[in-house]
């Protein structure tokens, strides 16, 4: 088995991803490519080669706005991209038998220069500077990206059918999906902290957030040479930040509940998640907050309708939510799941005490959020 395995390794030994796969699970990771009309979009594969583990289908897992795939590859002690046990939302759902894959978004930036661009020579993004322009709307992201990783992913599984977890906005795209293609390949939706419509709270300090994502990619760029996908360095200034003000500063308790995070953890989305937001997507989430969704009456009605049909698919939906949630409010989440799915009473859930951020990687996120999910998954892929 292992011979079979360490035929797949094509990339430097130095990468975290490199190292051989490790009993029990035999986790292996291996980067793919999608065409979507005239960009690439990185898709990191992540499965068991375990003979004794089942297979139960493939799962692609997107990211909420400003942040990138390996958010789910956070584990349960802050650290990041390991594949030696179970610890992450990732890990867990491949432990398990799921194929996994990670959807990083064409904002990504950070993903894209720091690992596609040094590491993936099957890439067309090889030893190029990757730049988002400054154009990139939700337009790209639902309308031309999201379609072209379900067709890809459909394509690689060679499966009809595949699961989405959406994170935040990585969920509110699933619904615009859905709602213009409800016969799409997604047969089951979990959404975690994903409203019909964010917080305007949210709003009044994202510029403050691309202001401290740019600064944490100035270091990236003026570092030469290969970096391992686990060591790229913090800046400075984060690195000799007190750990009472990362947690404690006047914007955290907007983003995430400051007692259900650890340090390790909001370092490691400062250094390795967090991704600056284009002007473009900036404008287009202010306005969709302005208006409540759509500039028209006639588009939100028929938004509304459409979402409602799909309570006469075949198709399953779990949504999650935080009770100290700001951003995604408790009574936005409800809403979506009231016009989509209302009549089955045990596909909400909540996360006590979580925020928004914590909601996905906060210290009860193992046990309220990726567990209950992946068991869920799980009964619905042997119901089908």
């Amino acid at each position: 088995m292992s011979k079979m395995i360490a035929m797949d390794w094509r990339i430097s030994r130095n990468l975290v991803d490199a190292i051989l796969p490790t009993p029990p699970y035999y986790l292996v990771a291996e980067d793919l490519f999608a065409q979507a009309k005239d960009r690439e979009l990185f898709v990191k594969h992540i499965y068991s080669a375990a003979r004794d583990v089942p297979k139960r289908g493939p799962v692609i897992m997107s990211p909420g706005v400003s942040s990138n795939a390996n958010l789910f590859r956070v584990d349960d002690k802050g650290n990041n991209l390991q594949l030696n046990e179970p610890n992450s939302f990732a890990n867990l759902l491949a432990a398990e038998g799921f194929d996994v894959y990670l959807f990083h978004p064409g904002y990504a930036e950070r993903v894209y220069t720091r690992y596609v661009s040094r590491h993936c020579k099957n890439s067309t993004y090889y030893k190029k500077k990757y730049r988002v322009s400054n154009k990139y709307s939700y337009n790209d992201l639902a309308n031309i990206e999201l379609p072209a990783v379900i067709n890809f992913v459909c394509e690689h599984s060679k499966k009809d059918e595949l699961s989405w977890i959406g994170y935040s906005l990585g969920g509110m795209t699933a619904y615009s999906l859905m709602a213009k293609k409800p016969d799409n390949p997604i047969k089951n939706l979990i959404t975690i902290g994903s409203p019909m419509a964010f917080n305007k709270i949210f709003f009044r300090f994202i510029r403050y957030i691309n202001f401290t994502t740019t600064l944490l990619g100035f270091e990236e760029d003026a570092l030469l040479g290969n970096l391992a996908q686990n060591m790229v360095p913090l800046t400075r200034t984060i690195r000799t930040l007190p750990d009472w003000f990362i947690r404690f500063n006047l914007l955290s308790p907007y983003l995430f509940n400051p007692m259900n995070i650890s340090n390790s953890t909001i370092r490691t989305l400062l250094g390795q998640i967090t991704e600056p937001m284009p002007r473009a997507l900036q404008r287009f989430f202010i306005q969709y907050i302005h208006t409540g969704g759509y500039s028209a009456k006639e588009k939100i009605t028929n938004y509304l309708n459409q979402l409602r049909q799909l309570r006469h698919t075949d198709k399953n939906f779990l949504f999650f939510y935080g009770t100290e949630d700001l951003i995604a409010s408790p009574e936005s989440v409800f809403l979506a799941r009231e016009v989509i799915s209302p009549d089955d009473p045990e596909n909400l859930i909540a996360s006590s005490s979580a925020g928004h951020i914590d909601l996905i990687v906060g210290n009860n996120a193992h046990e309220q959020v990726w567990k209950p999910a992946v068991e869920w998954l799980k009964i619905k892929n042997q119901e089908s």
